[in-house]
């Protein structure tokens, strides 16, 4: 009797469980849960508005913030990478498209580093930096996710982040830009053009719709999203204790 132990190739896989007219359904219902999200982190996480508060702008905590996502950009690239071997066994075709999109992201600490050395943080005193606990948990989070979920949870948390990113960040820049200068944050600029020219939210979704193969996996990427709120706000609980800052009573004065 033969018997072919070759498993995990993707090969043999049907149509998408989504197909195009429920994949936009489904897109739709995700971006609204993400938008209810922004308005909880907004009106819960004290320091997520730190760029609108001119005449209380902490330039330390500014700076500390700029390193830790270099940081995590750096952490995040090897977990990430590992994620593309765990995808390419569900959908050649997701992998392909999460590795033009790591292709696109793989440097792009580079951009907060310039920005970091722009406003007087040295790269030396950057390489010295230990990555914060949730950055930690989160690194450690996406590993737990690939050994033992699989790699939806990984995509989910990139399509919150470039959604985000895309809807929040020109008003984030403007507010910087009116503190700082342009030509302190144009790292920060580069980085939001190659998000919204590339569409990087679309490209992620794409790679999604390949790997939701059932109503189970959508309900699960709505728990992925509420975990990872989680996990990113303790990075400004984090960060108020560290610089002592009392950011809402900054906010009132």
């Amino acid at each position: 009797m033969n018997v072919n132990r070759c498993i995990n190739t993707g090969i043999g896989r049907g149509k998408p469980f989504l197909n195009p007219t429920r994949s936009i359904e489904v897109r739709s219902e995700i971006d609204s849960i993400i938008d209810q999200q922004i308005d909880e982190w907004k009106a819960s996480v004290p320091g997520a508005d730190h760029h609108e508060r001119k005449n209380a702008f902490n330039m330390p905590y500014y700076q500390r913030s700029l390193a830790e996502t270099a940081l995590r950009i750096r952490l995040l690239r090897v977990v990430e990478s590992k994620a593309l071997v765990e995808i390419a066994k569900k959908s050649p075709e997701a992998a392909q498209i999460w590795a033009d999109y790591e292709r696109d992201e793989m440097l792009h600490d580079e951009m907060f580093i310039q920005d970091l050395e722009k406003s007087g943080f040295s790269r030396e005193r950057f390489m010295e930096i230990e990555p914060t606990l949730s950055t930690k948990m989160l690194v450690g989070f996406f590993s737990y996710l690939l050994d033992h979920e699989g790699p939806l949870g990984v995509v989910a948390y990139s399509y919150l982040v470039e959604y985000v990113n895309v809807k929040l960040e020109p008003e984030k820049l403007e507010g910087l830009k009116a503190i700082l200068g342009e030509e302190l944050i144009a790292g920060q600029v580069a980085h939001a053009h190659t998000d919204v020219n590339h569409d990087h939210p679309t490209m992620v979704w794409s790679c999604l719709r390949y790997l939701i193969s059932d109503q189970a996996d959508i309900e699960k990427l709505k728990i992925y999203l509420r975990e990872f709120q989680q996990i990113l706000s303790m990075f400004f609980v984090e960060m108020n204790k560290e610089f002592d800052v009392d950011l809402a009573a900054e906010q009132a004065a």
